[in-house]
């Protein structure tokens, strides 16, 4: 009976251990996103879109629940360009071209970016959450020293037809 009761207590010894664990990570992968969706917001003040006064200002996230809950709650009631923002969940490779801003997080990036052609993007800013410079990203969260940067493509983003304030490349990593 001894050994019985020393399993259950290391068992559930284990389960809170790794509950805690679990919620730390959610937790800080939820702070991520929120920083993520401030860098975002900033990006759509510093890229001039060509469509920017039609519509609702559209920014997609694909594959990543948590990312697109953090994202919406963020910006949601925030306007750049004059209009409201709407972010909106990607579900095919096909709704990228529907966004001004389309965000990949890293556990979607396998499944889109291999099926979109980043070339044919038209006024889409292309941001991934792990560096994807080399899979078509204009701009990409890299982490430095244990700080969120990310890098920055101007030929990407004017190859999709939009513009960027030297400010924005600055403060970048310039790819």
């Amino acid at each position: 009976m001894h050994i019985t009761n020393l399993k259950i207590k290391i068992t559930a010894f284990l389960v809170v251990v790794l509950t805690v664990i679990s919620v730390s990570h959610s937790s800080a992968q939820i702070s991520s996103y929120k920083i993520q969706s401030l860098f975002l917001y900033n990006f759509s003040k510093h890229v001039k879109w060509e469509n920017a006064n039609s519509g609702p200002f559209t920014i997609g996230v694909y594959g990543n629940e948590k990312a697109f809950v953090e994202i919406k709650a963020n910006l949601e009631n925030k306007q750049v360009w004059g209009q409201n923002i709407q972010v909106i969940s990607i579900g095919a490779s096909a709704d990228i071209n529907k966004c001004h801003i389309a965000y990949v997080p890293m556990s979607g990036k396998k499944n889109i970016l291999y099926n979109i052609n980043t070339r044919s993007l038209s006024n889409t800013l292309l941001v991934t959450e792990e560096d994807m410079m080399n899979k078509g990203a204009a701009i990409s969260f890299v982490f430095e020293q244990s700080k969120m940067k990310f890098k920055i493509s101007k030929e990407k983003i004017e190859q999709a037809g939009l513009k960027v304030s030297s400010s924005l490349i600055s403060i970048g990593i310039p790819v």
